[in-house]
């Protein structure tokens, strides 16, 4: 089963979320502190990471540089969550494999999904 991990401060987002890709059969766990971040995403052994862009105290952009820099992880499909309207650029410049704009499409954000979970086999 593909694991999923949602980095996100907003519960409703995650619970929506995590509802969708549940019934979608995958395997979901979520972030909504960061302190330690790090270690959580380690720990995960997450095949996609679902990251919100404007986190508190922390910048989704940094994240994915981390998770993209670290030779454990680099394999991780990163896809950027944000209503920023530049988040072309900051997928680009982070090198997060795709984006979803919010509010995400349904159809959208499930196709989003499973194009980067086959990108990462």
């Amino acid at each position: 089963m593909k694991k999923i991990l949602i980095i996100e401060d907003e519960k409703d987002i995650i619970d929506i979320a995590t509802l969708i890709l549940e019934d979608e059969g995958y395997e979901v766990s979520s972030i909504s502190e960061y302190p330690g971040f790090e270690e959580k995403i380690n720990d995960s052994k997450a095949d996609l990471v679902l990251l919100d862009l404007n986190l508190q105290g922390y910048h989704g952009k940094d994240i994915c540089k981390y998770i993209k820099g670290n030779d454990d992880l680099k394999q991780t499909s990163v896809v950027l969550m944000s209503a920023n309207r530049d988040i072309k650029a900051v997928q680009e410049e982070s090198g997060a494999d795709a984006y979803i704009a919010k509010p995400f499409d349904l159809a959208d954000f499930i196709t989003t999904v499973r194009t980067n979970l086959n990108l990462a086999s």
